[in-house]
């Protein structure tokens, strides 16, 4: 008999996302990463999938404020953690978007990891590289159109000419109306600057707003302390002209030692204690206690207080330094960091 054809193979698709890719392990966090899709087209969506593996007893988080540069961050998804036989393992997806042709690399970032000890410690997620084609017509090799034929037409156009020149003259005096109307209105409302509001009665009134919105008694304890740090930074940089909103807590400190008895009555041991036991429930996301969070607010209402540029004591009563509470310091670590 005749022997049957032999099947044609099914085509090969092709890859829509790299294989996962292990990172160095460092201590006791174990990570794996994962992009898809690998290749992409500009502008597509981006899903890069790390998965944190780690012993019990431990806390694996995202850090706060994920910078992704030169990619466009679209979204994070934390899954929860789930347990693995011997350990835990947690799922982080992070979205995003690239908007150039050729090999592209979303940057290593960190991860931040509680341990029993309360520890805050970071293991770094590798590069990832990946590559995005263009976007082009359904060509092998597309090539450029001729251009179309000139068109001829009768000169003089005399018609033509004074369309244009009635229509350039409309607009210019439509233009020099509307310079003379500006200039006319701006004459009527210009009324001097109104003084710039003191660093203090800003401080005073963003402390305010703060308190009203109860967030400690939500338990949203890490939004109440960024929103607290932020305001005390401000009002450091402008009462004392000292960089602090974009400044480390260790750059902070330095900048403070070096300002001296300028920023008398501030106590730098005490201005980074605070911040450190703020950083504590910001970045290593540790639930915090609604007493602890009083004694914060309480701690920089106290310091914009007694450093506002208006407080003089008067010659003929002077009022000894040690009377009255001092400066309310910042909340131990064990009451900040209180599961």
């Amino acid at each position: 008999g005749n022997t049957p054809p032999a099947p044609i193979p099914a085509p090969q698709a092709a890859p829509s996302s790299a294989p996962a890719a292990e990172a160095p392990s460092e201590g006791p966090v174990a990570l794996t990463t994962r992009l898809s899709p690998d290749p992409s087209h500009i502008g597509d969506l981006l899903t890069l999938e790390v998965t944190a593996a780690f012993p019990k007893g431990y806390a694996v988080n995202l850090p706060l404020g994920l910078d992704l540069s030169p990619l466009h961050l679209v979204g994070v998804e934390e899954g929860q953690p789930e347990p693995t036989g011997q350990g835990l393992r947690r799922v982080f997806r992070i979205q995003l978007q690239y908007f150039d042709v050729g090999e592209g690399k979303v940057p290593a970032f960190p991860l931040t990891y509680v341990g029993p000890d309360g520890e805050v410690h970071t293991v770094s997620v590798p590069p990832r590289a990946f590559t995005v084609d263009a976007l082009l017509a359904n060509e092998t090799e597309p090539t450029r159109q001729g251009e179309d034929p000139p068109i001829s037409i009768e000169y003089p156009n005399t018609t033509a000419e004074i369309a244009i020149y009635t229509a350039l003259a409309t607009l210019l005096a439509a233009l020099l109306a509307w310079l003379a109307w500006r200039r006319f209105a701006r004459r009527e409302r210009e009324q001097p600057a109104p003084p710039p509001v003191p660093p203090h009665v800003e401080a005073f009134d963003r402390l305010d707003a703060l308190a009203a919105k109860n967030l400690p008694e939500a338990g949203q304890f890490q939004e109440y302390y960024l929103e607290l740090t932020e305001i005390a930074r401000a009002y450091l940089e402008r009462r004392f002209q000292i960089p602090a909103l974009d400044r480390t807590t260790d750059e902070i400190r330095r900048a403070l030692l070096r300002a001296g008895d300028r920023i008398a009555p501030i106590d730098p041991a005490e201005f980074v204690a605070f911040l450190q036991q703020a950083d504590l429930v910001k970045f290593a996301r540790m639930a915090g206690a609604i007493e602890a969070a009083e004694q914060a607010m309480a701690y920089v209402r106290d310091l914009v207080e007694q450093t506002r540029a208006d407080r003089q004591v008067a010659p003929e009563s002077p009022e000894p330094e040690g009377d009255g509470p001092g400066p309310t310091g910042p909340p131990s670590p064990s009451e900040e960091a209180a599961a």
